[in-house]
């Protein structure tokens, strides 16, 4: 039986850069009336694409087409779009903060080598301390500008995950996960301080991105 991919479920185990990139760079576009291309794609309904590569693959959220895997075509452009062309040639592997950069810029321009928008990196993975403490006018700042951003966490097996972030308030934020799609709302403190629970465990956010600006 035929079924369609997951459109905002990464295909991939480890796509979850170009799904939160996806996402963020998608409702920077809405909020601000500034579309792309490949924004524009993103509005209407997804598209599958037949990838010969299967490493990496989820078949329980990819889609099925002739008994072939299908993934989301809207998130294998990102990924081939943004993807190192040094380090990732293959796409399978995860990107770091300049990859999901290069991402955000692609779905909001067009051109993952564009210079606009603006984003900053706010805290590092390796830092033990709490970014409300060494980055909170950052914080404060992505909150305020009202777009949803990317967290960054460790999860508890050692390997980092992105999510995204949607602020509701000065103090709470909306938390979806690519893995699975699980959304919930939490307080910032939960967020960047005490920790937050999702299905794939406790979490806290070590290290966020958002959009400054595109000028």
């Amino acid at each position: 039986m035929n079924r369609i991919a997951q459109p905002y479920i990464q295909n991939h185990i480890n796509w979850c850069w170009a799904v939160v990139s996806e996402i963020v760079g998608f409702q920077y576009c809405v909020r601000n009336n500034r579309f792309s291309k490949i924004s524009l794609e993103i509005s209407k309904p997804h598209a599958n694409t037949r990838r010969t590569d299967l490493r990496g693959l989820r078949p329980y959220v990819c889609g099925i087409c002739e008994d072939s895997i299908v993934v989301d075509s809207i998130q294998l452009d990102i990924v081939e779009h943004a993807k190192s062309t040094t380090f990732n040639h293959t796409g399978n592997f995860p990107e770091d903060d300049i990859g999901k950069a290069r991402a955000l810029r692609y779905v909001i321009t067009g051109n993952s080598a564009s210079t606009i928008p603006q984003i900053v990196i706010a805290g590092n993975y390796y830092d033990d301390r709490c970014l409300l403490n060494t980055e909170r006018s950052a914080i404060d700042e992505a909150i305020a500008l009202g777009n949803s951003f990317i967290g960054n966490y460790r999860r508890q097996d050692g390997t980092f995950h992105s999510i995204v972030l949607k602020p509701v308030s000065a103090s709470w934020l909306e938390l979806y996960d690519p893995w699975d799609g699980y959304k919930a709302q939490f307080r910032t403190t939960q967020i960047f301080q005490s920790g937050f629970l999702t299905n794939q465990g406790i979490g806290v956010i070590k290290w966020i991105q958002y959009i400054h600006s595109v000028e």
